[in-house]
């Protein structure tokens, strides 16, 4: 770490960016500075190095260069939002290396860092040849235990603190196109519907009673998966597509489930997006809509998996269910997920090569995957330890 400086661009919400700091000064880092773009990034910050950023996300697009060169790392958190891809798409133009942190590919006991991209920006093989052997030894990993509380309680006390202090940073552009006021309360009555609902509903076990399913798992509404690597703008468009292909294509016996991403927000009525298309087409009795329940049983359960570019696939491949992948994926290559068209999938899906994800699996959590949480508090200091260590051990 000789010589090093470090500046943290965007973070996870909450206290992991006090951590990773720490971490990065105790292995030798020369500077470690955060940008703060809003009253939340600054608050949760509270140490020296905070560089108030003040701009419009045009400033910073044009500004980014000059700031990069003053540093040998760049971090960001997740690809999406102005800030983020002005960092993306500019890094080769700078000499820092970039590392990106991401939710991880296996969760929940697992997060992401690499160099350069995640998810479809990855840099990891997209042939079987890539995961030939021999295969990384892997480390006892651990739980992480419970995290939705935390991970709740810091998004929310975060968003809290940028609305409070929304005045001190005026030309800070939000992510999201929906605020996160409006987000938060649609949070809070998706919750207590879920609380009513009756868990027959989203039983693996019913579900097969009524016939061989597949599932078609739905990504958070504005996710970067969507908007970025995918040629859907939006979940209904990838419903409509979905239920065409399968009214037209799918075995008569067959029937298909759609499941609610577990994160969103509720302002869309995805339900009752599934049931007009569905009823459209007339296949009305043969799709099921589920918000919740357990993804490994209905895996197992399941005919096979339909996603945008979503990591429940990999859950999928894990149970030897077989995917098909509409968007842009890492994991979408032969000997993984069929590679046949979406209308033929359904009545002949590929069977997956349970060697090869073995394979495919080990060298992923070798190369880029942490043992760890950025939430769970007993996780976070080791979390934040083993990043610092594994940008440590890069030095070009």
């Amino acid at each position: 770490m000789h010589g090093r400086r470090f500046l943290l661009v965007t973070l996870p919400f909450g206290p992991f960016g006090r951590h990773l700091r720490k971490s990065l000064y105790a292995l030798g880092a020369e500077t470690v500075d955060r940008v703060a773009f809003n009253a939340g990034d600054a608050l949760t910050w509270r140490a020296k190095g905070l560089r108030r950023f003040l701009g419009s996300a045009t400033e910073w697009h044009r500004k980014f260069p000059e700031i990069a060169s003053e540093y040998t790392d760049i971090v960001i958190f997740g690809e999406s939002g102005p800030y983020n891809q002005t960092v993306s798409t500019l890094a080769k133009s700078v000499p820092a290396r970039l590392w990106v942190l991401e939710n991880g590919y296996f969760r929940p006991d697992w997060i992401t860092l690499e160099r350069n991209g995640v998810n479809a920006g990855s840099q990891l093989p997209r042939v079987p040849e890539g995961y030939d052997p021999p295969v990384p030894e892997l480390e006892v990993s651990h739980s992480v235990g419970r995290i939705l509380p935390y991970h709740v309680m810091n998004i929310s006390t975060y968003h809290l603190i940028q609305l409070v202090g929304g005045w001190l940073y005026p030309n800070y552009r939000n992510p999201y196109t929906v605020p996160a006021w409006l987000q938060c309360v649609s949070h809070v009555q998706r919750y207590f519907k879920l609380a009513m609902r009756s868990k027959k509903e989203v039983d693996a076990n019913v579900l097969a009673a009524r016939g061989p399913f597949f599932i078609a798992c739905l990504q958070r509404e504005g996710d970067n998966q969507l908007l970025r690597y995918s040629k859907f703008a939006d979940n209904t468009a990838f419903i409509a597509k979905v239920i065409s292909s399968f009214a037209q294509h799918a075995p008569k016996d067959a029937r298909l489930v759609f499941k609610n991403h577990p994160l969103d927000p509720g302002l869309v009525d995805l339900r009752a997006v599934v049931r007009s298309l569905a009823g459209a087409r007339s296949i009305g009795s043969r799709v099921d809509f589920v918000d919740g329940g357990n993804l490994a049983d209905m895996c197992r359960a399941s005919s096979g998996m339909v996603v945008n570019n979503s990591s429940a696939a990999l859950s999928a491949l894990g149970f030897g269910t077989p995917v098909k992948v509409l968007g842009q994926a890492f994991f979408d290559f032969e000997g993984l997920t069929d590679q046949k068209s979406l209308d033929q999938f359904w009545s002949a899906p590929a069977k997956v090569d349970t060697a090869l994800f073995k394979r495919f699996r080990a060298h992923v959590l070798s190369k880029t995957q942490i043992n760890g949480n950025y939430h769970e508090p007993r996780a976070i200091k080791r979390t934040a330890w083993a990043v610092a260590a594994a940008m440590g051990r890069v030095s070009s």
